[in-house]
């Protein structure tokens, strides 16, 4: 039989990859369910962009805490992995009974996005700490985990149609708490130190006194503008289309899990391709794509809805 050290190293890979899957399912589970949930609470789109916007800001301050505190050196990633994740199952379903409560509930989610930025980036560096020699592809892969992740729930809403709004969002949180124990049995792994020295808040951002990596950072900040909110807007974007196919709305949350979900596909080709081709052209030729279409998408709304679907799909 296989020692535990060495069971572990062979399971760490896939288990990460499955982890970062199921723990990103809290990122949009509010907006797998939006049709009901706005219908039933009487919320308009601009409650969907609060209720949005709150994740990404508990997100990016979590993610900066993390990173300017050192805390992400100071304990091991699994134990930050674990904690995030059980905290975010919790919190992303106490939103159920505060939903009557604005306030309350945009709390919730900033705190679901707090708890992400010890699921999502963490994730990543259990990579580097199990199998740093496969880094470049098993990052791909983590990444196309955060995006299948990001379309769980309308994949789960889309099953559970006949069932309640509650119920996808109380199963992305089941989701999150398995996820987070399979890195809690896992651990950390050898190829990094378990802890390090104490950072202090100017050591954190000397990293942006390099030029290269600024460049990356604001690259990577205008990809994630671009994204999100395209991501947010999904299920409102396949009304029209889907509509002018005559197609029934219990269609919405399947479409938008193909949207969202087919970009786990560009995630795992960005990484095949990066072998043979410079991975700065690889990232030029997405970015230009993605924005173009982003930008021209709004002047084409008369296109015939096939093209629109598949321009959404692209």
């Amino acid at each position: 039989m296989l020692s535990n050290t060495k069971l572990h190293q062979k399971l760490a890979l896939p288990l990460i990859i499955l982890s970062q899957l199921l723990g990103t399912s809290l990122w949009f589970s509010i907006n797998g369910v939006w049709l009901p949930l706005s219908a039933e609470q009487q919320l308009t789109e601009s409650d969907l962009g609060a209720l949005t916007l709150a994740v990404q800001l508990g997100f990016i301050i979590g993610t900066l805490t993390l990173a300017l505190t050192g805390l992400a050196d100071r304990y091991r990633a699994s134990q930050i992995f674990l904690f995030s994740s059980m905290v975010g199952a919790v919190v992303n379903a106490l939103f159920i009974v505060t939903v009557d409560i604005a306030s309350m509930a945009w709390l919730l989610r900033f705190l679901t996005g707090l708890c992400l930025a010890g699921i999502y980036p963490m994730g990543m560096k259990l990579v580097i700490s199990w199998v740093p020699r496969y880094a470049g592809s098993a990052l791909a892969w983590l990444l196309a985990m955060l995006t299948l992740g990001t379309a769980l729930p309308h994949l789960m809403r889309g099953i559970t149609l006949d069932f309640s709004w509650q119920i996808p969002l109380l199963v992305s949180s089941l989701l999150a708490l398995l996820g987070g124990l399979l890195v809690g049995w896992l651990g950390s792994g050898p190829h990094l130190p378990a802890t390090a020295s104490a950072h202090t808040f100017r050591s954190g951002l000397s990293a942006l006194t390099r030029p290269k990596f600024r460049a990356v950072a604001v690259g990577y900040f205008g990809h994630c503008w671009e994204l999100y909110a395209f991501w947010m807007l999904t299920p409102l974007l396949v009304l029209q289309p889907l509509t002018a196919l005559n197609l029934p709305l219990s269609a919405v949350p399947w479409m938008a899990f193909f949207i969202i979900a087919i970009g786990s596909l560009g995630c795992i080709g960005g990484g095949l391709l990066t072998k043979h081709f410079a991975g700065l052209t690889v990232a030029r030729l997405a970015l230009f794509s993605s924005g173009s279409i982003c930008l021209l998408y709004p002047l084409m709304t008369e296109l015939p809805a096939w093209i629109l679907l598949g321009l959404l799909l692209l």
